[in-house]
């Protein structure tokens, strides 16, 4: 009893620093006086600040431009992979979801490389360029942006409504003469709506917290959004906090409300994705194609082109070719390769720790209970709050007069804020594996005299470490990739990989940039890869 107890309280323990404190001390700075106003709450001056209000409607509504967007592409692949797959299906599928392994702030920069008067779009098809670069740099083009970014999980969470529907009700339809316009929207529209609702409120929530597509976009297209207004009040002199607090109070209330709208239509819309069973249709490649080279093959093929060149103005010539790049991130001596290193050492271990304190806190859910329900809700309660305001939080709480321990100003700082943002994932997988674990198991081992512990290691562990494995690399994956939180909290001398491509992007330095950009993805491609492999194999 007594040892079940200690567990409790170092989970809440845990998820307080990471989740609670954070919060609680927006929350007390919003209440201050803003900085620039000696009288009144900053979180009051909202109401008459019209650089805020242009910034909530900017947030507002590239989000809703994301999700016009992404629901109607993500509809018709998630029709097509299941009711006329193409031949080869798994590896178009493949296909789909990879746009989802880039970086949306990756994605805007390859596409920044793609469109323009020299862009190597315009290099390929004369006169195209200039009004790709006029529709890049606008809102839609935000939001077309993190749509192809999202799009992959619309159509996840699509695929499976459609494996889990009844598609007798469509059969009947046409049956009974209804078309196949009528048919798809008695028979199959109705099943899909829940998950549509799903993925909108998915897309809304992740589009609104973004920070990077905006930050390297917005300032050109003349608009302001929420998230760069948060991290502009932290470190644009004079810095105001109980702005920057008040602004990310607001976009957390936003991200809240999505959330727990999203929550109980996602637990409708539970399933798995299977081989379909329908026959291939030829002519379904063409959308798919056609999605595949806008999401995934220009961009990719634009980050490498420049990963190989010596000069970007120079064009696609073998002259123009150099391993110049990697060479200088892979050398020993480069600050690039020290921001790989640190990158991959912070990565690895937030991995094995997030992974600890998350199986620490699925085995008290699984007990059940209103503590357990509490545990549950504050475990996935990062997933709602976006990312630049919990970097702000974390700046308040862990760089506050009174806190003395020594995580503020070191790379620690950063294990904490990727810890934070990636334990709902952990939490996922880890409740997945225990989930296995057949409680019969556990009574069994009572009987024999196993304590708590000696169960946990002997019995619990052997049967859920496929899955902790695969959410062990799911977070080590999400880590390497993080980017608000490692700009606003980095110690000084001292960078990760998302950083320098950030950086190096905004100094012009585009080549280097582009070649760890190449090493990052391919490297959380094969760290996801290898947690798919272990999946399929359990």
């Amino acid at each position: 009893m007594m040892g079940r107890s200690l567990n409790r309280l170092l989970v809440f323990g845990i998820l307080g620093l990471l989740v609670l404190a954070p919060l609680a001390t927006i929350v007390f700075e919003a209440l201050q006086p803003d900085a620039s106003h000696h009288h009144g709450m900053a979180l009051l001056q909202l109401g008459v600040d019209q650089h805020f209000i242009h910034a909530l409607l900017g947030t507002a509504g590239m989000a809703a431009l994301a999700v016009v967007f992404a629901l109607p592409i993500g509809l018709i692949l998630a029709l097509l992979m299941f009711y006329a797959p193409p031949k080869f299906s798994l590896l178009w599928e493949g296909l789909i979801l990879i746009p989802f392994l880039i970086p949306p702030y990756l994605t805007a920069e390859a596409w920044t490389l793609l469109v323009g008067p020299v862009g190597l779009i315009e290099q390929l098809i004369h006169g195209l360029g200039t009004p790709l670069e006029n529709f890049l740099y606008s809102l839609a083009g935000m939001a077309a942006v993190m749509a192809l970014h999202l799009t992959p999980l619309v159509y996840i969470i699509l695929r499976a409504a459609l494996q889990n529907g009844d598609f007798r009700l469509i059969q009947a339809a046409r049956v009974h003469g209804a078309g196949l316009w009528r048919a798809f929207r008695v028979g199959v529209l109705p099943l899909v709506l829940p998950a549509l609702a799903a993925a909108g409120l998915l897309v809304f929530l992740d589009t609104s917290a973004e920070f990077g597509v905006p930050a390297l976009l917005s300032g050109y297209a003349g608009v302001t959004v929420l998230s760069t207004s948060i991290e502009a009040a932290t470190n644009v002199w004079p810095v105001n906090l109980p702005r920057a607090s008040a602004i990310g109070l607001v976009l957390c209330t936003l991200g809240i409300v999505a959330w727990f709208f999203y929550r109980p239509l996602a637990n409708e819309n539970r399933g798995q994705i299977h081989q379909l069973h329908y026959p291939s249709r030829w002519w379904s490649m063409l959308p798919l194609a056609a999605f595949v080279l806008i999401a995934m093959l220009l961009p990719i093929g634009a980050v490498l082109a420049v990963s190989f060149e010596k000069a970007i103005t120079v064009g696609l010539k073998f002259s123009n070719f150099t391993w110049h790049h990697y060479h200088h991130i892979l050398s020993h001596q480069s600050s690039a390769f020290g921001a790989l290193e640190t990158s991959l050492e912070l990565a690895a271990l937030v991995a094995f720790g997030t992974m600890v304190a998350a199986l620490l806190t699925a085995n008290i859910v699984r007990r059940g209970g209103r503590f357990a329900a509490f545990l549950d809700l504050l475990a996935t309660l990062p997933m709602a709050i976006p990312g630049v305001v919990l970097a702000v939080g974390m700046i308040l709480f862990w760089n506050a007069p009174w806190n003395h321990l020594p995580v503020f100003g070191t790379t620690a700082i950063l294990g904490v804020a990727y810890a934070t943002t990636t334990f709902p994932f952990a939490m996922r997988y880890a409740r997945a594996g225990l989930a296995q674990i057949p409680p019969l198991l556990d009574n069994a081992s009572r009987v024999h005299g196993s304590g708590p512990l000696r169960t946990f290691l002997k019995v619990h562990i052997p049967i859920a470490w496929p899955m902790l494995i695969g959410g062990a690399t799911v977070v080590f994956a999400l880590s390497m990739r993080e980017l608000v939180a490692s700009l606003m909290l980095q110690p000084a001398g001292v960078q990760v990989i998302s950083t320098y491509i950030y950086a190096n992007f905004r100094q012009g330095v585009i080549g280097d940039g582009m070649a760890m950009s190449v090493i990052g993805v391919l490297s959380s491609a094969l760290i996801l890869g290898v947690a798919r492999g272990l999946l399929l194999r359990r």
